[in-house]
């Protein structure tokens, strides 16, 4: 009750506040929700892209000067938006996934430029293997999915948006250093001298990732025998390399190629933190795309954006010697897919009407390398059709989106031997879902909007899922696919001063719920071992907020919170109304930035709190707090930066067992020509 009390005051007083500027000044603007920078998202908008003028969806957008010359990768600029959480296994380049509004990271679909990284294998996104120098931008639609991506999920979208080329010549080159014998290098180069363009962008990061960790030996309660060590075996070493080459046949048709290459090599630590540990996981992965886009076609001007493109992914874990997982293990799992997209709008002055097609073939095929079992090679094949009309209303107050998708799935799996000597039958699945949503958008004032959607989703198992991997996990061949409905609803504020004491206020608050059947969770052994089940049913309901203030002419704060209840409505006893594992009840951050010139100082402070690790609400993890401080100057054409990570050498743990650095400091160098 006393956070429901609260959380009123604050939206009493800022839609007073806000009503009072915008009486006083006169000079009302209306913005959507994003991270404003110099850069407008509209001079590189493409066909297939959100309009996010339109969209009813809640969302933001992460601009490349946010991370530009940082020492961060995509989970840190992730976790410091509201509603959204992320988990880390250690430092830079150590297995991380994100939760959008307390749902599962398999429930986040993760795109690079539209296309999906999400794949049958599952396990979610590893977000640590998606490089943040080739990206312009990186945008978050949370609950209801645009119609513009081929599949939608409960927790909502995490679209990559790389860099795309621009007229003329421009090119850079960094150097980074750090705590943990980190080192970055980058370069970039783009060119469009006329109608033929091409960019290039490469990088390498690596650390020893050495950080020092308080090792328990297994005695949480007994302290005496805590020794502070070096953590073992968690160095990394990575390679992105992103080409692009187009041509524009005429001003409204234009073909692109894009190919970008990933490499990791990476060492995954022991539970105990054994020095005798030499376990890896290496990951390869190469996707190709070819993209037509022809705009105003035919009689009714249809404009059109048209796809194929080919990944490929190849994962190594070896664990020979059974320091880390269950047993001995050498497997490489390899995923081919083949997929073809189209996307077709047509605008009028009172509606955009949308259509999407999209058709994948999955191969997903795992070897057992010591030649001891007879792992399962399985195919997935999935199409989906998604309509999509915005109804444009009251002299452009009101927009009405509804959207209805219809996906088939088919899945073929092998009969094989599992790793316990068990013999798994052949099955196939051929499931078909209708999902329908609606959002509408209503600009009350000038300076006030009003959203709200609803939206049904279905997802089905992965194969990680039903049969288990890596030596972590035990799979469930009899998963059901969940089913839920999610709702939000919210208000967002946008007002523009005319003088230096408050120059720009935005403000945003969001309820969102979803109730969830046959939701796929994880539990875990003392081990450390996860098996999957079906939970019968699950509610997260929750209240998200963001504000931006930029006062003084030079200063700028930016704080969110968000409050959640992942409740767990398990038919079990044992389990029902318990937490579900994985997801805080409370996140805050508060930002103070201090532009001069081309100065930049920020300090800034993340909270999480009131997590499990276990389904059983048994273990707790710590409340994490961090501190967090740095500059950068821009002089000229050289940027250089410096930061200052986790101040209070505080060590806490997103899984447990896996800590994550203390204090440590990066300092970067770019040179644009």
């Amino acid at each position: 009750m006393r956070r429901l009390i609260f959380f009123l005051m604050l939206v009493i007083f800022f839609l007073i506040a806000v009503r009072v500027f915008a009486e006083t000044s006169g000079a009302p603007v209306a913005m959507d929700s994003m991270v404003v920078t110099a850069k407008k998202l509209e001079e590189t908008l493409q066909t297939g892209d959100v309009d996010k003028e339109q969209t009813p969806a809640f969302f933001s957008v992460i601009e490349r000067e946010q991370f530009e010359g940082k020492m961060e990768d995509l989970s840190e600029v992730l976790e410091k938006e509201a509603g959204i959480q992320v988990r880390q296994s250690g430092g830079l380049g150590s297995f991380s996934t994100v939760s959008l509004r307390g749902s599962s990271s398999d429930q986040v679909m993760v795109f690079i430029d539209g296309i999906l990284l999400n794949d049958a294998s599952g396990g979610g996104v590893d977000l640590s293997n998606i490089a943040l120098s080739d990206v312009e931008a990186i945008e978050v639609y949370r609950g209801v999915t645009p119609v513009n991506f081929g599949k939608a999920s409960i927790g909502g979208v995490v679209n990559i948006r790389t860099v795309r080329s621009r007229k003329g010549f421009d090119a850079s080159v960094s150097v980074g250093y750090g705590s943990f014998d980190t080192r970055k290098f980058a370069g970039f180069i783009n060119h469009k001298p006329g109608r033929w363009d091409y960019l290039i962008s490469a990088d390498y990061l690596s650390s020893d990732n050495d950080f020092d960790i308080i090792n328990d030996n297994g005695t949480e309660w007994n302290k005496a025998d805590d020794t502070r060590e070096k953590r073992n075996n968690a160095d990394f070493n990575q390679e992105n390399f992103l080409v692009k080459i187009g041509f524009d046949l005429t001003d409204d048709v234009r073909i692109d190629f894009v190919n970008q290459w990933f490499s990791k090599d990476q060492g995954l630590p022991s539970w105990n933190n054994s020095e005798a540990t030499d376990t890896a996981f290496d990951t390869t992965r190469d996707i190709a795309t070819l993209r037509l886009t022809a705009n105003d076609v035919g009689p009714y001007h249809f404009n059109t954006s048209t796809r194929f493109e080919y990944s490929w992914k190849e994962e190594e874990y070896d664990d020979r010697h059974g320091h880390v997982g269950l047993g001995k293990q050498h497997s490489i799992y390899t995923t081919n897919r083949y997929g073809a997209s189209s996307f077709i709008e047509w605008l009028t002055e009172w509606n955009v009407l949308s259509l999407m097609l999209d058709g994948q073939h999955e191969k997903y095929d795992p070897k057992d390398q010591r030649g001891l079992e007879n792992p399962r090679e399985s195919t997935r094949d999935t199409f989906s059709l998604g309509v999509q009309d915005s109804f444009i209303l009251l002299q452009e107050r009101v927009i009405v989106t509804p959207a209805v998708r219809y996906t088939t799935v088919n899945d073929d799996l092998k009969s094989a031997t599992s790793w316990m000597g068990e013999s798994l039958e052949g099955r196939s699945r051929n499931e078909n879902y209708v999902t329908p949503q609606i959002g509408v958008k209503y600009r009350l004032l000038d300076w006030l909007t009003l959203k709200t959607n609803i939206a049904k989703y279905v997802r089905q198992p992965s194969f990680f899922e039903l049969f288990g991997d890596r030596g972590f996990f035990f799979g469930n061949e009899d998963l059901k696919e969940e089913k839920g409905v999610s709702f939000d609803a919210g208000f967002e504020v946008r007002w523009m001063g005319s003088g230096n004491w408050l120059r720009r206020v935005s403000y945003n608050v969001a309820y969102f719920r979803t109730d969830v059947d046959d939701l796929i969770t994880v539990s875990y052994d003392a081990r450390g071992i996860g098996k999957y089940d079906n939970i019968s049913e699950a509610r997260i309901e929750g209240v998200e907020m963001g504000v931006n203030l930029e006062f003084l002419k030079y200063l700028r704060l930016v704080g969110n919170a968000t409050w959640q209840d992942p409740e767990n409505r398990s038919e079990i006893a044992a389990f029902n109304g318990k937490q579900l594992s994985g997801r805080f009840e409370e996140s805050y951050l508060g930002r103070l930035e201090a532009v001069y010139g081309g100065l930049k100082v920020y300090f800034e402070y993340i909270a999480e709190k009131d997590m499990y690790y276990d389904t059983a609400n048994l273990l707790e993890a710590e409340d994490k707090e961090e501190v967090n401080a740095g500059m950068s100057w821009l002089f000229r054409s050289l940027l250089f930066s410096f930061e200052a990570k986790n101040i209070g050498d505080h060590h806490y743990e997103d899984f447990n067992g896996y800590p994550l650095p203390g204090r440590s400091y990066f300092f970067t160098l770019k040179h644009s020509l």
